[in-house]
């Protein structure tokens, strides 16, 4: 179901962010409810009923750093609203929602994105994003071995012929 929640600002084509940080209900996740009363100088707005999948969308894309790299030179990373917004999508760190992402990079990478100017500020440097990408590689690259070891099934090689050795002669005897 869509939600309803009043703001003050005109409804003239806002993008996601800016509807939910801007709007009273901003700490509200997308399954919870909330009522609200209109008053003269505010319109009801109403969110679209994708905005869980639009939210979990834009939340996973902060995991590349190319993306990052995009926001920050133009400038996103300055808006207040953006901001906000950013700090609204930490909600997803509750366990009810983490289980629906995919990539747990853009959880890290959005508590940097909330606490620390600096990254914000460099994510605008070519060679910065560079050197975050080759990181975030390299930090797959050893998960990936330790989790998964290296690939190579290394079995028994006579205990693997006997098997085939087995499966021949019972289907000789068929």
């Amino acid at each position: 179901d869509d939600i309803l929640f009043t703001s003050s600002i005109p409804n003239n084509n806002l993008t996601c962010y800016q509807l939910i940080s801007m709007s009273s209900c901003s700490q509200i996740p997308p399954n919870d409810t909330t009522t609200s009363t209109q008053n003269e100088n505010q319109e009801t707005i109403i969110l679209p009923s994708n905005r869980f999948e639009l939210e979990l969308e834009f939340l996973q894309s902060l995991s590349s750093p190319a993306y990052l790299h995009h926001l920050a030179t133009q400038n996103f990373f300055q808006d207040p609203a953006f901001l906000s917004f950013l700090r609204y999508l930490q909600y997803w760190k509750q366990p009810k929602y983490i289980r629906f992402v995919t990539y747990p990079h853009c959880l890290y990478f959005l508590d940097l994105l909330c606490e620390n100017e600096t990254f914000r500020r460099e994510m605008g440097n070519v060679a910065f994003r560079d050197f975050v990408h080759s990181q975030q590689f390299l930090a797959w690259q050893h998960r990936s071995r330790n989790l998964y070891g290296s690939g190579i099934v290394t079995e028994d090689k006579e205990k693997n012929e006997e098997t085939v050795k087995d499966d021949e002669e019972e289907e000789e005897g068929k």
